[in-house]
């Protein structure tokens, strides 16, 4: 199973600070951010290249480079830095373009400070949820857990501050940046962290723990399906991307499943076993075998892997796909299994009526939030105190913040 949709990172042209502002004080300042922004730009490259060990370094490279571009932007908004020559920056969008995937996306280039650093913001971003993924894919330790939900959770803070501070760029700003194509992805992230609490609950042979409540997890099922729901709904013409449209459906499908077998154990806990019976059959309904619902286009269920090698678009390098189906029929075979024994159940003992499909879901609980983002990403601390002494401070302010959210440490 996968956490998340894995889309390719941005690429961008040369570009330098020193060739556009003149500041004999403040020199360093530009030829360090030039220094990082080229590492920048061999990082993003490699990885579309999948030339990368993993996704650490590129994040790694990306949180050194954050705290100089805002530096930059504050002196400039401030005063205290003049431009010679307009900031033109060229980034190759990752989510819009063509529909054709042999054919690669054209760079945009826009003027201004705010581009550089929004679509900087954004390949962090990307980068962050491959982390995630690269982590639950091939983590070993009960870290992963909640490795995975901090990357997913600082994603997510930060496009939402993107959708919160939209680029003011004429005739208007990249499709990319734009709150309209923003806004699925983090309904998607809002969904994807509450299946790290489904994947990490669901019953394992070689797990001591208590089982979670069933009724807490059918809740929280509901509550993914919703977010994946959303942003289905919200996708628009820019973002329709065939992988990503199948992934979120696959992951809407499999979180409607989950939560009727949660429910199903729930209803026959109280004796209701005519009921749980209807919960499993609606459960294989959702993903019954097909074409129409296990795409292979769809990364949802993926087996584990040994290699930790992750590319920029997705995919594993050096490794096979595998079955891919794997994970929905392992789901669909636990239902069976219930079905059959609460049907033998209702036989010897309860013989009770066994309800009509669609009516399991006129009485469906409301979803329940259990991984809320507190608050939305903020610019690290410039390097600079403009205004005040001038000095240059040679240790950035961290970039990666300890992002809060609600039951933080109570499901993992």
């Amino acid at each position: 199973m996968s956490v998340t949709f894995v889309f390719p990172l941005p690429t961008t042209g040369a570009f330098s600070f020193c060739q556009c502002i003149s500041s004999s004080e403040h020199y360093q300042l530009l030829a360090d951010a030039d220094v990082r922004r080229a590492q920048l730009r061999d990082v993003l490259k490699r990885a579309k290249r999948k030339n990368i060990q993993d996704m650490v370094e590129v994040v790694k490279v990306i949180e050194d480079y954050i705290p100089h571009v805002f530096t930059i932007k504050d002196g400039i908004e401030s005063g205290y830095l003049l431009l010679d020559n307009e900031i033109v920056t060229s980034w190759r969008p990752p989510l819009s373009g063509s529909p054709i995937h042999i054919i690669e996306n054209q760079r945009i280039s826009a003027p201004t400070i705010d581009y550089e650093a929004s679509m900087t913001l954004l390949a962090y971003a990307l980068s962050l949820l491959a982390l995630a993924e690269e982590i639950y894919q091939v983590g070993t330790s009960q870290e992963k857990w909640k490795q995975s939900t901090a990357h997913l959770t600082l994603a997510r803070s930060i496009l939402i501050y993107l959708s919160t501070h939209p680029l003011q760029i004429d005739p208007a700003a990249p499709l990319d940046l734009q709150p309209s194509t923003l806004s699925p992805l983090i309904n998607m992230i809002g969904g994807a962290l509450h299946l790290l609490v489904i994947y990490k609950s669901l019953p394992s042979p070689d797990s001591a723990e208590k089982p979670p409540s069933p009724s807490l997890m059918s809740r929280i099922s509901i509550y993914a399906l919703e977010k994946f729901s959303a942003a289905l709904s919200l996708l628009p013409p820019s973002l329709k991307n065939d992988n990503f449209e199948n992934w979120i459906r696959d992951a809407k499908l499999y979180s409607t499943a989950v939560a009727e077998r949660f429910m199903a154990v729930e209803r026959e806990s109280k004796g209701d076993v005519g009921a749980a019976i209807a919960l499993c059959m609606a459960g294989r309904a959702e993903i019954k075998p097909g074409p129409a619902i296990l795409k292979k286009s769809s990364r949802l269920s993926m087996p584990k892997r040994s290699s930790s090698s992750i590319s920029a678009d997705g995919t594993f390098s050096g490794e096979s796909l595998g079955d891919i189906k794997e994970s929905m029929k392992r789901l669909r075979s636990e239902l069976e299994t219930m079905e059959r024994d609460y049907r033998a159940q209702n036989d010897r003992l309860s013989f009770q009526k066994i309800p009509d499909i669609k009516d399991t879901k006129r009485n469906w609980p409301s979803g329940r939030e259990v991984v809320a983002v507190k608050g939305e990403w903020t610019p690290p601390a410039s390097l600079i105190d403009w205004g005040g002494t001038g000095e240059h401070h040679e240790s950035p302010s961290a970039v990666r913040q300890s992002v809060s959210y609600s039951g933080q440490g109570q499901y993992y």
